[in-house]
């Protein structure tokens, strides 16, 4: 299972599973994460990278039930 940013013309960042095809979506609020005091132009990227981890340890792909 492979866990993919995808773009279907919202404002959500939709990722997107590569074996069932379900969407997940999740809203960046253009703030730099607490971890890091200044916004230094990766803030996106970092949450990008969380919502991937999280949405991979989150789904349960319907193309793994048998």
């Amino acid at each position: 299972m492979a866990i993919e940013l995808t773009d279907d013309g919202t404002l959500d960042t939709v990722l997107r599973c590569s074996e069932c095809g379900e969407e997940m979506r999740y809203n960046f609020d253009g703030q730099a994460d607490h971890e890091h005091e200044r916004d230094d132009g990766k803030a996106y990227d970092r949450f990008v990278d969380w919502a991937i981890e999280d949405a991979e340890s989150e789904h349960e792909c319907a193309a793994n039930e048998s």
